[in-house]
């Protein structure tokens, strides 16, 4: 019964190298993998918010930043009553929503295929890209993702942020940020896109300042119906400061995208090994083990002189 689980094992293994080798060549080579059509469908484009398809050549955080600070250092010349600080983050949003169409983004079998088959076997969520610069691979991404990406940009450049998460029973939940400057926590909500004027004309307040007033927050977001608006934002929960807000995601990703370049490997061991005491058991349990030899005794006799001498005297 052991030889034939140790069997089954041998299979399993092989199969599970061949389908990890050969999805890691599809992916060094840039080919299309076949079981790419077993992926999530990513939300198409609704054109009924910001997006340039052009700016998705913004495929790193470093990119991005250069890019902002380029838009940003033309800004500040301009007649421009927005203090400095809020002027670069309008920047970076504005940039963020360009970037960007709504919907999530999940890792595919050409990018962390370890990932994708996990997620399909545990949880969908956990194909979501949340490191930054993977994010910045896709031309969508979720509420959490945006604000992600753009958090990370405003803490390289020393902003203070923390996230914000809403809970609707109706309409499901949100993900949104603050940052803080001149003394004060400043609400950015990238993804649902509220109207940037009208929050600058009350100094970019806070989330807690904008539930507790209805007109200003539902004018913002004047284009979702009032009644979602007012059932999804005053129940908001913070985040902690200027702390990574998916760390068991980001390190999970981290890992997969390390065993995506080199599981093959330790199928490849574990096979060898399997292999190599399934041979041995089979040797031992059919009789085929290599037989002792034994040496034959001489035929013709041995001449030794000095016997031959003392035995003649």
């Amino acid at each position: 019964m052991k030889k034939k689980a140790l069997f089954a094992v041998q299979v399993i293994l092989s199969l599970l190298f061949i389908f990890s080798l050969t999805t890691l060549i599809f992916q060094l080579a840039g080919w299309r993998n076949p079981l790419g059509k077993f992926h999530y469908e990513e939300e198409p484009f609704s054109r009924a918010e910001a997006y340039n398809p052009a700016l998705s050549r913004l495929n790193s955080v470093k990119k991005l930043e250069q890019y902002c600070d380029s838009i940003y250092a033309q800004a500040i010349f301009a007649d421009n009553p927005v203090p400095f600080e809020q002027t670069y983050i309008d920047v970076v949003s504005d940039a963020v929503k360009d970037r960007f169409f709504h919907g999530y983004s999940y890792y595919g079998f050409n990018d962390n295929y370890v990932a994708a088959v996990v997620a399909r076997v545990a949880m969908p969520g956990l194909a979501a890209p949340v490191i930054p610069d993977e994010i910045l691979k896709y031309p969508n991404a979720s509420c959490s993702q945006q604000s992600i990406v753009m958090m990370e940009v405003l803490q390289d450049k020393g902003f203070s942020t923390r996230k914000i998460s809403f809970r609707s029973e109706k309409f499901g939940g949100h993900f949104a940020f603050e940052v803080f400057y001149k003394g004060a926590w400043h609400f950015n909500d990238p993804d649902m896109e509220p109207d940037t004027a009208v929050l600058n004309n009350f100094g970019r307040p806070g989330i807690d300042f904008l539930a507790k007033n209805p007109p200003i927050l539902t004018k913002a977001y004047a284009k979702y119906p009032p009644d979602v608006t007012m059932d999804l934002f005053p129940k908001f929960v913070y985040g902690p400061v200027n702390k990574f807000p998916a760390k068991k995601a980001y390190l999970f990703q981290q890992i997969t995208q390390f065993l995506s370049y080199s599981i093959w490997l330790f199928f490849l061991i574990a096979l060898i090994f399997v292999r190599r005491r399934y041979l041995r058991m089979k040797e031992a349990t059919t009789g085929t083990a290599t037989p002792i030899r034994w040496i034959a005794p001489a035929t013709t006799p041995l001449y030794y002189p000095d016997y031959e001498v003392r035995r003649t005297q």
